[in-house]
């Protein structure tokens, strides 16, 4: 009952890239919110210099 040096290498392998898209994703929609808060910022900011000028 031999285990196989092969198998150990590939099973952390893929521990290693689960891990590594895991990390991705997170980053990615970390990325995302950012982007629409920046966005919700800017259309704040838009409306108030346009309520002045509208004055």
């Amino acid at each position: 009952m031999g285990l196989n040096f092969t198998t150990i290498m590939f099973t952390v392998i893929n521990f290693v890239l689960l891990f590594a898209i895991i990390v991705v994703i997170y980053k990615v929609i970390q990325s995302f919110k950012s982007f629409v808060n920046r966005n919700k910022e800017m259309e704040k900011k838009i409306d108030i210099i346009l309520k002045r000028l509208g004055n």
